[in-house]
């Protein structure tokens, strides 16, 4: 379930949407995330046309992705930081980039030696016939 509120006119309203993202929301959130690539890419960075058209994808986003439950002004106007509107979107256009695959764990660290006994990797053999010592 994903929910946004958004203030409009004075009033806060909680939309919902039930269901994972489909193939039209995958490409809407790669859009957002092209035109925003190139924003960030540029050599003298984003200029105000790079940022309404940010502004208007995400909202153009949120609006589709939302089934159509509130206008572009009415995100424009009343995603705000308090409601932590933004915040929905992204998750949002993360989950409809998501491969669905999961990403690998990040190594875990390795506990604490309680012994001072030397230990043996798998490149080793604890059998004194195996090992070879070279000087």
């Amino acid at each position: 379930m994903y929910e946004i509120s958004l203030n409009i006119n004075g009033q806060v309203n909680k939309f919902v949407r039930n269901g994972e993202p489909g193939l039209g929301d995958t490409t809407a959130a790669l859009k957002v995330q092209q035109q925003q690539l190139r924003m960030y890419a540029r050599e003298d960075g984003p200029t105000n046309a790079d940022f309404d058209a940010n502004e208007a994808n995400l909202a153009n986003f949120a609006v589709n992705f939302w089934n159509g439950q509130f206008s572009r002004v009415d995100v424009i106007a009343g995603a705000t930081k308090s409601l932590k509107s933004l915040d929905s979107i992204n998750k949002a256009i993360a989950d409809a980039l998501d491969d669905g695959e999961e990403s690998e764990e990040p190594a875990k660290k390795s506990q604490t030696r309680t012994s001072k006994k030397r230990s043996t990797t798998s490149t080793t053999s604890t059998k004194p016939d195996l090992q070879t010592v070279t000087n």
